[in-house]
């Protein structure tokens, strides 16, 4: 994954420690109310019109996936501080 990330207008490597935690434990808060979230969008969806599963499960799956690649960068950014 080559995309630099950037929290509160400040490069990972700009960052320090503390800041790194922060961010960390914001992403996984992001991704536990977006999970809570979607999964009660996909139980909507589901009553409604099944077919209409397939949207938030995938959104969810790609998004996660973004932010645990994000949690990656973070965790070798303070494992190299």
């Amino acid at each position: 994954m080559n995309r630099k990330l950037f929290y509160n207008g400040k490069d990972l490597y700009k960052m320090t420690i503390s800041e790194l935690e922060e961010q960390l434990k914001m992403n996984k808060t992001r991704i536990f109310v977006r999970s809570l979230f979607l999964f009660l969008v996909t139980l909507v969806a589901g009553f409604t019109m099944p077919i209409f599963i397939i949207f938030p499960v995938g959104v969810l799956i790609i998004t996660d996936y973004w932010i645990y690649q994000n949690n990656k960068k973070i965790r070798r950014e303070i494992e190299r501080k």
